[in-house]
């Protein structure tokens, strides 16, 4: 270290590039965030005369958040959405099949695995296309489990719009959980497991009391980055349901896209975002906390 303190001092112009992308990056965030919380306090719109000749209206339309029916709706929708499809969902199968397929070598895990990373890597529109086309009434969940037993056929994506999104959003994002916990499982020593097994310990007390406490961290990493991702999520929802049929899979990304482009009230859409920013914000600063390492 004392040997590269005089090439650093001669080159601190080389540190400098080397950090210039991640200052620009950082400041790129802060300056269209402060923008985003700037026009939260006005009646600013995408087209029209307010569009040019705007005015500051104060807290007006945060009170809406709370005051008229949309906010309150899309944010129960979205915590739905994001606790049973990161939370329950992909974390608990990630963790799952990577506890099952540890110690696993051949074509079932090579065939687990490719069906996982396939659903990550697909696109959303053409993830999207593939669920709607199975689930409806024409569909292949029909052709083969409901219409053989003489059952009407069911328009799952229209009766049962929001568990089909979760569904397709855990198929879609296992992959990135299982890669996680399989890396994770690997670094706990076989042999803390192995004695825990001599002393009598059954696979639920092994799995709660040895191996979860070690991989911690990596619980931690997991869901505050699948909270961040599945809160936030737009283009699987948009291209699957548009956020209907009526508002029953209206999240907050889509409502605050709705509301900023298609209504135009850029003001009020600015509103929504910062209100999602905190509430991401204190999902993660919790999480950090519940789960990090016991002093």
């Amino acid at each position: 270290m004392r040997q590269m303190r005089p090439w650093l001092a001669s080159n601190g112009w080389l540190l400098l590039a080397g950090m210039l992308p991640a200052v620009v990056l950082i400041g790129a965030l802060i300056y269209f965030t402060g923008w985003a919380l700037a026009f939260s306090f006005t009646d600013i719109e995408l087209v029209g005369k307010k569009s040019a000749d705007w005015s500051w209206i104060g807290l007006d339309n945060y009170e809406r958040l709370f005051t008229r029916r949309g906010f309150l709706e899309s944010l129960g929708t979205t915590i739905t959405f994001t606790f049973f499809s990161a939370i329950v969902g992909q974390t608990v199968m990630g963790f799952v099949l990577a506890s099952a397929l540890r110690t696993q070598r051949g074509m079932l895990r090579t065939v687990v695995e490719v069906s996982i990373m396939l659903g990550w890597l697909l696109p959303d529109i053409v993830a999207a296309f593939l669920w709607s086309a199975t689930t409806t009434k024409t569909g292949l969940i029909n052709n083969l489990v409901v219409t053989p037993f003489g059952l009407a056929p069911v328009n799952f994506l229209n009766d049962f719009a929001l568990q089909i999104v979760i569904i397709a959003n855990v198929w879609k994002g296992t992959a990135w959980s299982y890669l996680l916990f399989i890396a994770a499982l690997d670094s706990v020593g076989r042999e803390i497991v192995e004695a825990a097994k001599v002393d009598g310990a059954s696979l639920w007390q092994r799995t709660w009391q040895v191996i979860l406490p070690i991989i911690r961290p990596h619980i931690a990493t997991n869901m505050l980055f699948i909270t961040i991702w599945t809160f936030t999520y737009f283009p699987l929802i948009y291209a699957m349901t548009g956020g209907g049929p009526g508002r029953q899979t209206q999240v907050l990304a889509i409502l605050m896209y709705e509301q900023s482009f298609k209504i135009g009230k850029i003001g009020y859409g600015s509103a929504i975002s910062v209100a999602m920013l905190v509430v991401v914000g204190v999902l993660s600063i919790f999480y950090v906390r519940l789960l990090r390492e016991p002093k």
